[in-house]
C-alpha cells in the first residue's frame, strides 16, 4: 500500500470517527403512548447498537445455515456412493463372461522366455 492510499484510509476514518461523534452527541427520541413517555436508550446510538446485534445476528445466522449445508450435502455424497456401490455390485455378475474370456486368453497365451 503505498502512502496515497494510506492517507485516503486515514482520512475516511478520521471522517467516520468524527461523523460517530456527531451522531452521539445528538439526543434520544421523545415518543408519547396513551400519555406515557416511553424512554429508549437513544436516537442514532441506539440505532447503531441495534445495527452492530443485527449484524452479529446475520453472521451467525449465515454461519449456522452454512454448516448445515455442509452437513447435507457430504450426506448426499455418501448416499450417492452407496447408491452407486450397490450398483457396481448389483452389476458384478455382467462381468463374469469377460472374466472368464480373459481367464482363458491367460491360460493359453505365450510368453517369451528368455534363455
Amino acid at each position: 500500500m503505498n502512502a496515497n492510499k494510506r492517507n485516503i484510509f486515514i482520512g475516511f476514518a478520521v471522517l467516520f470517527a468524527l461523523l460517530l461523534l456527531g451522531l452521539f452527541a445528538t439526543g434520544g427520541s421523545h415518543i408519547v403512548i396513551d400519555g406515557e413517555e416511553i424512554g429508549d436508550i437513544g436516537g442514532v446510538a441506539g440505532f447503531l447498537i441495534a445495527a452492530v446485534v443485527a449484524f452479529i445476528g446475520i453472521v451467525l445466522a449465515l454461519s449456522v445455515t452454512g454448516i448445515v449445508l455442509v452437513g447435507v450435502a457430504l450426506l448426499l455424497v455418501v448416499v450417492l456412493a452407496m447408491v452407486l456401490g450397490s450398483f457396481a455390485l448389483a452389476a458384478l455378475p455382467l462381468l463374469l463372461p469377460f472374466l472368464v474370456i480373459y481367464a482363458i486368453y491367460c491360460l493359453f497365451r505365450t510368453k517369451n522366455k528368455v534363455a
